[in-house]
């Protein structure tokens, strides 16, 4: 393998000249072994480049992990906000090292690059003037050419080793890593953060809370697009953040704690190898949570209460009525009224107003939102008449609740 490593250096070295592109080894625990162009790389410039506690270095050693699992080169912004091509070195499942080429920039304004590296958290120890000789001598790339500089790259190393992979799994991430990379890219190109997904968690905690098992499905598959863009494809990442959402649900459900397939399908998610098994382990959660919450509603047989339940659990803080959701599902609403006050053996209103004072008592003990506001979000009109149904429910105030909460 080390007389591969020499052949392979001087393939890289080609490869850089004619690409004007500098190819890093690292060695198998992350430490720089050579570079080629090295007086053309711009982190060189920066005097913590090495530093293990350096964010660059972070950065590097957790994208060498990540292209442990994929078949091809893995593409990558460093905290500098360049792209760099990182693949990893493995023959018979033993790693040798990692090749790194980059940084190389993206785009069509050196000034905006140049912005962007004096801008950054990095900045404080670059060299300037040995920074804008190299940035001027930058080629600039755009999206599909970067795509392109991938594959010659992967090839002059799989060409240099003989090295083939075929393992289907690491195929399969492969695929997932490069949508998400794709998007990356774009959201990059759109200047958009990326925060966690905390819109998408709580919308699924709302339509489980619903008991709508079809819509929680689809909600859970935007979460995990969602979670697995803001862990940049780390599905080790993804399976904890999860776990501990699921974990966090079955708390507040004593029934679903009971059911014992559900903690197999923890440890199913747990043991998943890619992405189409997370999906489907927690597609399977989602949908007993939602089933679990609209058995304890409603455990009674009239697919038309089922339709009405879930539709006030959705829409609840909107202007609905028992008329509005008669003609929405399509029943005439003397029937649906009588049916209702049969089957549950309260009213309508009288359900849609618990629904509603449920979420108010949540609002008031998680959130810093005014009554006023907390009256409104939960869908009653009227401030007087909110805090009387509550003081019934409750035998106080919203304001004394929250007071006795905190």
């Amino acid at each position: 393998m080390n007389k591969k490593i020499v052949q392979l250096e001087n393939t890289l070295m080609a490869f850089s000249r004619i690409t004007n592109t500098p190819v890093t080894y690292f060695s198998s625990v992350g430490k720089e072994q050579w570079t080629t162009l090295q007086d053309k790389k711009i982190c060189a410039a920066n005097s913590q480049y090495g530093n293990e506690n350096f964010d660059c270095t972070r950065n590097l050693m957790s994208s060498m992990r990540i292209s442990l699992s994929l078949p091809d080169v893995y593409i990558f912004m460093c905290n500098a906000g360049l792209i760099n091509l990182c693949y990893a070195l493995m023959m018979d499942t033993k790693v040798y090292g990692f090749l790194i080429a980059g940084p190389i920039a993206m785009g069509n304004d050196v000034k905006k690059i140049i912005s962007t590296l004096l801008s950054s958290s990095l900045a404080e120890a670059i060299d300037y003037s040995r920074l804008m000789t190299l940035v001027r001598e930058l080629k600039l790339y755009a999206p599909k050419e970067i795509t392109y500089l991938s594959t010659l790259f992967q090839s002059a190393i799989t060409a240099s080793l003989e090295i083939h992979h075929t393992s289907e799994i690491k195929y399969q991430r492969h695929q997932e890593q490069s949508d998400i990379g794709n998007k990356l890219i774009q959201m990059n190109k759109a200047h958009l953060n990326i925060d966690y997904p905390y819109h998408a968690e709580n919308k699924l905690v709302d339509i489980i809370k619903s008991g709508s098992i079809d819509i929680c499905k689809k909600q859970f598959s935007i979460y995990m697009e969602e979670l697995m863009t803001f862990e940049s494809g780390n599905l080790s990442m993804v399976k904890l953040r999860l776990i501990a959402f699921f974990t966090q649900l079955m708390k507040s459900d004593d029934d679903w704690q009971k059911n014992y397939k559900n903690f197999f399908s923890l440890k199913k998610m747990n043991e998943a190898q890619n992405l189409a098994e997370i999906t489907e382990a927690g597609a399977t959660l989602t949908a007993a949570l939602a089933k679990s919450t609209a058995d304890k509603v409603y455990s009674g047989s009239s697919p038309i209460i089922k339709k009405v339940i879930t539709y006030i659990n959705l829409h609840y803080c909107n202007n609905i009525s028992l008329k509005s959701v008669a003609e929405t599902i399509h029943v005439n609403c003397t029937y649906l009224s009588t049916l209702f006050k049969r089957e549950l053996g309260i009213s309508f209103v009288a359900y849609l107003n618990s629904v509603r004072l449920a979420h108010a008592e949540e609002l008031l003990n998680n959130s810093a939102l005014t009554v006023t506001e907390v009256c409104l979000s939960t869908g009653f009109s009227s401030s007087s008449y909110f805090t009387k149904l509550f003081k019934a429910k409750n035998g106080t105030t919203p304001n004394e609740f929250r007071r006795h909460s905190q």
